[in-house]
């Protein structure tokens, strides 16, 4: 039976972009800005009028003209999409009922588009780079889902989804660089291995080029592994007698972030072939 892939982006995300888009003009410049060429929709005659279709049929066409399975195309179609929104919303005659469909739509297709914000807003550019270099950013984006789900209204659980994108992340990068990923490695294994398979381990740094990209590396992963840590402490991941206390949001969201920033780091790592660290075989020609 053949594979058939499903559209990263329902028929009805397709609509509610194309509902917000009221410039042609606009809609080109926003798509062209990610690679996307606008393929307009050509007029109709019908009796002696001659029909003009509008941005929105455009916008549509071209959607629905694009390969929506491969998760780099959605990436640039969802950066085009909040250029648009930004336009749309700034026009005194914006209904903010089309807005409001809009976040619907795509957060059931599992890519929220709420207000830019902390840390909502890193969570979400998360979500877009890891689309843009993993080959398979499917369980980055559940994880995401999850945390953002959580993350006001459950601080215990917002802590237990941001340990499992460290993981989620950390077995993304190994599985693309071609490693083993053990089904009973832990965080502590797992991180060790995905820094040292893309070079920016601290103990992988030269002390004397880069003391100081060496401790700020060695203070990533020790975020990355005293969230784990705090996660069986007060996360969701264990059962317990009693329920957790004590626990600020503040704290929850102060941990999301350390995720995100180990987790994003990871990204831009893998993203750059050769390593983004210099090492003393490296050389810029000045010598």
């Amino acid at each position: 039976m053949k594979d058939t892939k499903l559209p990263l982006l329902s028929a009805d995300s397709i609509g509610a972009i194309a509902d917000i888009a009221r410039s042609t003009r606009d809609a080109e410049r926003a798509f062209s800005a990610v690679g996307i060429t606008l393929q307009r929709k050509p007029a109709m005659r019908h009796g002696d009028a001659t029909i003009i279709p509008s941005t929105a049929s455009h916008v549509s066409r071209t959607l629905r003209g694009l390969d929506l399975d491969e998760p780099r195309v959605v990436s640039a179609v969802l950066r085009a999409v909040v250029a648009l929104a930004e336009i749309y919303e700034s026009a005194p005659s914006a209904d903010k009922s089309r807005l409001v469909r809009l976040r619907h739509c795509l957060a059931a297709d599992g890519f929220p588009l709420d207000a830019s914000g902390d840390p909502m807003a890193a969570i979400r550019a998360l979500g877009a780079a890891a689309l843009d270099v993993l080959l398979d950013a499917s369980a980055i984006r559940v994880e995401l889902a999850r945390l953002e789900r959580s993350l006001d209204g459950d601080p215990s659980l917002a802590i237990g989804k941001a340990k499992n994108l460290i993981e989620a992340t950390a077995k993304a990068v190994l599985a693309q660089k071609g490693q083993p990923v053990g089904s009973n490695q832990n965080v502590p294994t797992l991180v060790k291995k995905a820094m040292e398979v893309l070079g920016v381990h601290p103990d992988q740094v030269d002390t004397a080029t880069s003391p100081i990209v060496r401790d700020i590396l060695g203070d990533l992963r020790d975020i990355a592994l005293k969230i784990g840590t705090l996660r069986n402490k007060v996360g969701d991941g264990h059962g317990s007698t009693s329920a957790v206390t004590g626990i600020a949001a503040r704290d929850s969201r102060l941990a999301v972030r350390a995720a995100i920033a180990w987790c994003a780091y990871m990204l831009d790592a893998l993203s750059e072939p050769g390593g983004p660290l210099p090492t003393p075989d490296q050389s810029d020609g000045s010598g």
